[in-house]
């Protein structure tokens, strides 16, 4: 191979090299953040961040979810909105604008990007999740039971998806199979908010069925 030719060869590989390097996205430092650090402190330091790296979908996303916990929907809104506008295949940030939607009654909207966000990621069963729990909302319980075992094939050990599922059997009249799925919510999480929301309901249905 002539000289000039490997020469031209070597340049390209070298520019290709600087470019690809220039492209990759500087990630905020959000681990340096101590854990017992209060929520809004937190919040804080993370916006701060996101002067010194504007570029960090993850980041965003983070901003996101602590106004979402807040009941801060426009702020939320914003931050999951960029960190997608930053990185399109950000299917956490997608799932969780599509729920704040719900609550803002976008019902359309939110599922317009639950059905995208299973286009791009087949296997994410908090999508089916909560694209059942929208249709459960408009009271299409067929096709949110549809969605709930979607999930629940993908991740048996979903444990909101086993409540939603016996939310979904007990529309529908199925008491025993809802209570079926709120002892298997207990059994895959014995505490934490789903658990006590799947404890309630069994109580309850136990209960209707002695009546």
């Amino acid at each position: 191979m002539p000289k000039r030719l490997l020469l031209n060869l070597g340049l390209i590989l070298l520019l290709a090299a600087l470019i690809g390097c220039g492209s990759q996205v500087r990630r905020a430092p959000m681990s340096s953040i101590p854990e017992d650090t209060d929520p809004d402190t937190r919040v804080e330091m993370l916006e701060e961040m996101t002067l010194k790296y504007p570029d960090d979908p993850n980041l965003y996303f983070e901003i996101g979810n602590h106004y979402y916990d807040q009941i801060m929907p426009v702020e939320a809104r914003r931050n999951y909105e960029r960190a997608l506008q930053l990185d399109p295949d950000f299917n956490k940030a997608r799932v969780n604008l599509a729920m704040l939607l719900v609550e803002s009654d976008e019902v359309d909207s939110a599922k317009t990007l639950l059905e995208e966000a299973i286009r791009r990621e087949p296997e994410d069963a908090k999508a089916y999740n909560n694209l059942g729990m929208v249709h459960y909302s408009e009271l299409e319980v067929e096709k949110a039971v549809r969605y709930f075992r979607r999930a629940l094939a993908i991740d048996p050990t979903n444990a909101e998806a086993h409540y939603n599922l016996g939310l979904a059997f007990a529309e529908s009249g199925l008491l025993l199979e809802a209570i079926r799925e709120w002892r298997t919510a207990l059994e895959v999480a014995e505490e934490g908010e789903t658990a006590d929301r799947a404890r309630m309901s069994l109580e309850r249905a136990e209960k209707s069925l002695k009546n």
